[in-house]
């Protein structure tokens, strides 16, 4: 056991005596003082290096900045353009529409043309067959009337022959 510790003791010298051979071979630390241009060289170092952090973010920013402005305008540009078309659609959809409604219209119109011309041509076919009806009854009418005055006549005269007989007669009796 005498040797175990005296051994340890040995062990622990060594080490105690390497550490102190150790700390003599660093130089020995020496606290020093700032001075004020020390100083303000670390503070306009910090300053420098804040302000290009500073620019740094600002460029950054500005640059997400203007990346955000472009997608928004490509953006509004890409709506303006489909609402644009949409529109334009929609004008030349009811330009056909109304075109449709134009020819329908004008066909309607020449129908109703065509019926007024078939009804005026039928309005003067039967005015010209009701005229020639009437001229026939005229003509009939006519013909009666005048056969009847010839009728007349020729009765007329017989009754003036027969009293002209008659009196012819009477006279000479």
């Amino acid at each position: 056991m005498r040797q175990i510790m005296a051994l340890t003791g040995a062990a622990t010298f060594v080490l105690l005596f390497s550490a102190w051979a150790f700390a003599q071979s660093q130089p020995p630390v020496v606290p020093t003082v700032p001075t004020v241009s020390d100083i303000q060289t670390g503070v306009e170092q910090r300053a420098s290096e804040e302000q290009g952090k500073a620019e740094g973010k600002a460029k950054e920013t500005m640059e997400k900045t203007q990346e955000q402005s472009k997608k928004a305008a490509d953006k509004a540009a890409k709506a303006a353009e489909k609402e644009q078309k949409k529109a334009k659609k929609e004008a030349e959809k009811a330009a056909k529409k109304a075109e449709k409604e134009q020819m329908k219209a004008k066909k309607e119109a020449e129908k109703a043309q065509a019926k007024a011309a078939k009804e005026k041509q039928k309005a003067e076919t039967k005015a010209m067959e009701t005229q020639g009806k009437v001229k026939e009854q005229a003509e009939k009418v006519q013909d009666t009337a005048a056969g009847q005055v010839e009728k007349g006549e020729t009765k007329a005269s017989e009754e003036m022959g027969k009293a002209e007989k008659k009196l012819l007669g009477e006279e000479g009796k």
